[in-house]
């Protein structure tokens, strides 16, 4: 029998797949959207400097991520469309990001702080309308910490944004940059979500062909993002981040027990460390993002349902059309677990508990 917080979502129109577990809310925190405006804008400058993600890969790879833009402009396009979808997959609100080949961190100060504003402006004149089911999360130009700094003002105290989604790394820079010491301690200082988002790898030489650079790249990306927050001192420095890792935290949540010996066997994998990395790694958000239930339930029993939510990487193909059956089948039947995942932990990260008990059609 389920609980309160945790009913079965009725059938029909809005109400997503029949018999399917879900929370009194549901919150997607990984999924994105095009400022098209700026991509138009941008095309030509990011063409000209390599800086295209989508040229990379085979020429099939090429073919078929161009195919797969033209098949999502209209998720990309209306809202509506993205409406219906959530209805669909039983998600009630969407914390709305950028698609990754818009974090122009390669672009100069004069090109990204207009720019930069505009995508925010754009996103936020999207979300706006329908405020009950999108939310935005910013996008701000790491390469110029003083910027990023203003704008993530901006987008938290003009746009009502409720936090930003980074990259996991600025271009040849770390996220442990010594120059970024300023924005992490604005972002904690300010509560905002932070969602770290893989655009690629660079070893584009070695994942060229089978789309590599995607199903192995991102997690490897997440990967090493998380452990320069780690080793790096960013998190021993700010305890109060709130960091979301996308695609289950990349490799490192499954394999975290090697960097644990190491920081027991070698004083220099502990310099810096007053705990063991594991601990920090703990304090991080992990997405649904793993398309196996098996892997979902393994990051659930290693570092609790309090730190997982629910993410579908809408609309791309490698994204997860049925996160509420996934969710359903990694929790074995704990409601408590499937309500948490599903939005509650998510409403607690995004200051919108006020919103749990209270979705619609409840």
């Amino acid at each position: 029998m389920l609980s309160k917080a945790c009913a079965v979502r009725d059938a029909g129109p809005g109400g997503g797949a029949p018999g399917r577990v879900s929370a009194s809310l549901t919150i997607d925190l990984h999924c994105h959207w095009e400022s098209r405006s700026v991509m138009d804008k941008m095309h030509a400058e990011a063409d000209r400097l390599g800086k295209v993600s989508l040229n990379i890969g085979s020429d099939l790879t090429r073919e078929v991520n161009r195919r797969q833009m033209q098949s999502i402009r209209p998720q990309m396009e209306s809202v509506e469309v993205r409406l219906a979808d959530m209805d669909r997959m039983g998600i009630d609100i969407q914390a709305v990001a950028h698609f990754p080949p818009q974090m122009y961190y390669w672009a100069s100060r004069e090109v990204a702080e207009p720019v930069f504003r505009e995508m925010n402006d754009d996103l936020a004149a999207m979300v706006a309308t329908h405020p009950d089911r999108l939310l935005g999360l910013g996008n701000v130009p790491l390469q110029d910490t003083d910027l990023a700094i203003a704008e993530l003002g901006h987008c938290m105290e003009v746009l009502g944004f409720r936090g930003v989604q980074i990259a996991t790394r600025v271009e040849d820079e770390e996220l442990s940059a010594p120059r970024l010491e300023p924005f992490w301690a604005e972002v904690e200082a300010r509560g905002a979500v932070v969602v770290i988002h893989s655009n690629g790898h660079d070893n584009v030489g070695r994942l060229d062909h089978h789309y590599l650079i995607n199903v192995v790249g991102h997690p490897i990306e997440g990967a090493i993002a998380a452990s320069q927050l780690i080793f790096g001192g960013v998190l021993e420095r700010h305890p109060d981040l709130k960091v979301v890792l996308v695609h289950g935290g990349g490799y490192l949540p499954a394999y975290a027990a090697r960097m644990d010996h190491a920081y027991r066997a070698r004083e220099d994998v502990r310099e810096g460390l007053p705990h063991p990395p594991g601990e920090y790694l703990r304090r991080l958000y992990l997405d649904t993002m793993v398309f196996s239930a098996d892997q979902l339930r393994y990051l659930i029993d290693r570092y609790g349902a309090d730190h997982i939510v629910l993410g579908t990487d809408y609309p791309y193909d490698m994204g997860e059309t049925d996160p509420l059956g996934l969710i359903e089948r990694a929790v074995d039947g704990n409601a408590g677990a499937a309500a948490a995942i599903a939005g509650e932990n998510a409403a607690r990260l995004l200051g919108v508990t006020d919103l749990v008990g209270t979705a619609r059609g409840r």
